[in-house]
């Protein structure tokens, strides 16, 4: 009878060394989500100070957009904190979809209305990607 054969050498690991990668959030997704998050706080606070007007829709949509562009910002800031990220995205979500209905539903000038759908639109997706990008 003829001995066995080894078919690998003794050396050979059994799994390959490059083994396949399972696929995993994107880490560029969460870093851009965060600074499209801070950049809408921001632009809406410089809004409420530079295009605002002074008569009273102006006013009111001063403060009521100065009070949310604050809260966005802190929640911003937050987000690189180890506070829990889920109550924190669920408020700046909340913070994006008054926005955008404040800026439909109400009736103010087109320079408030274009702010508000904008920082809406851009705090919700800065809200998706930052969500997307990080699984914890």
């Amino acid at each position: 009878m003829a001995t066995p054969e080894r078919r690998t050498a003794p050396g050979t690991p059994a799994v390959p060394a490059a083994a396949p990668v399972a696929a995993g959030p994107v880490p560029v997704m969460a870093p851009f989500g965060w600074l499209l998050i801070l950049v809408s706080g921001i632009g809406l606070i410089l809004a409420t100070w530079l295009l605002y007007g002074n008569e009273y829709d102006g006013m009111w949509a001063g403060y009521r957009d100065g009070i949310i562009g604050t809260v966005v910002v802190l929640c911003a800031m937050a987000l690189n904190t180890t506070l829990p990220h889920q109550p924190i995205l669920g408020l700046l979500g909340v913070c994006g979809i008054l926005l955008i209905l404040f800026a439909v539903f109400l009736d103010n000038d087109t320079v408030v209305f274009v702010s508000e759908l904008v920082a809406g639109v851009v705090l919700l997706a800065g809200v998706g990607l930052y969500s997307s990008g990080r699984h914890r």
